[in-house]
């Protein structure tokens, strides 16, 4: 009876050893789709800065380091920058800001 109840014992420690990591795990796993599914509200919610203001340097473009100040904007230069010359033109930026003067 001793025995049975020591090996009970045991096979309950084990369970309860190896469901605290699958419990995490599933907690984590919850988290990370949850969070993946949020959008960050600063690209959603924030209106689009005038071109002018952007180029500081009143050239024309607006450079990396003028998107800089754009976190979002910045984040996405690339990808408007369809000419790849390091700058934004106003029809480029227009692509990002549609109706911003």
């Amino acid at each position: 009876m001793a025995r049975m109840q020591s090996a009970s014992l045991v096979l309950s420690a084990a369970i309860l050893a190896l469901s605290v990591p699958l419990a995490h795990s599933q907690e984590t796993s919850d988290r990370g789709v949850h969070e993946s599914r949020q959008v960050p509200t600063s690209t959603t919610t924030a209106t689009p800065r005038p071109f002018e203001e952007l180029d500081q340097n009143a050239d024309g473009a607006i450079s990396k380091d003028e998107a800089a100040v754009d976190p979002p904007l910045a984040q996405v230069f690339g990808t408007l920058d369809k000419d790849a010359d390091g700058r934004l033109s106003p029809d480029e930026y227009a692509a990002y800001a549609p109706g911003t003067p």
